[in-house]
């Protein structure tokens, strides 16, 4: 489903391309106090009728999604 763009030790990159162009990056920092941070960076660009009924609803919920994963 995702094409691997890069992979590395701490870096996955992904894409899909199809009513969407979706580019997503997932990222493990260390830090020094030994606590690991992930970072998750999703890029989307829409190409038709069909992503953009696909990103109704997403646009709807991920303002939930976030603050959720914030607090």
């Amino acid at each position: 489903m995702f094409t691997i763009i890069e992979k590395q030790k701490d870096t996955l990159t992904l894409t899909i391309r199809d009513h969407l162009d979706v580019c997503s990056c997932i990222r493990i920092i260390e830090t020094k106090d030994y606590i690991n941070k992930l970072y998750v960076i999703i890029s989307v660009k829409i190409h038709n009728f069909g992503g953009k009924l696909y990103m109704a609803p997403v646009s709807i919920i991920h303002p939930y999604i976030v603050y959720n994963i914030h607090s």
